[in-house]
């Protein structure tokens, strides 16, 4: 499960998962990126930044195969996108995903551990998240 927020003073769109990741949270996710992005305009890609915290993350219920493939998909935004891993992953989190994403596009997000390192990275000295309804 999901929550989506923004900070329009930065451009920042901020996913908060919580429980079992999974195959549907992939889905999820994408559409309602893609719904909010919509609303905001047609260059909204090109400047939006996204950051996904999986930092209360239980358990991942996805397989890797399909990390592989959500991994080709192209990037929703153009811009910098940072996740913060879930604390019991490895240093490998994520890597056929990100190696897809570098593969067929060129870009991949970067994986940090802590939300306060994807601040840093991020720029974000104090945002002001506004939650984004979701349907």
């Amino acid at each position: 499960m999901f929550t989506l927020w923004f900070d329009r003073a930065s451009e920042v769109l901020l996913a908060r998962f919580t429980g079992v990741f999974t195959t549907e949270d992939f889905t999820n996710y994408d559409a309602a990126m893609v719904h909010f992005l919509g609303i905001q305009g047609p260059r909204s890609t090109d400047r939006w930044r996204t950051l996904c915290d999986l930092s209360a993350v239980e358990a991942i219920a996805v397989p890797e195969s399909r990390l592989v493939e959500q991994g080709s998909h192209p990037p929703i935004v153009s811009q910098m996108r940072v996740v913060v891993a879930p604390p019991f992953v490895g240093d490998d989190f994520g890597n056929g995903y990100r190696e897809q994403q570098r593969a067929v596009h060129g870009t991949e997000p970067l994986i940090v551990a802590t939300l306060e390192e994807a601040y840093v990275l991020l720029g974000l000295d104090n945002p002001q998240f506004e939650a984004v309804e979701q349907s």
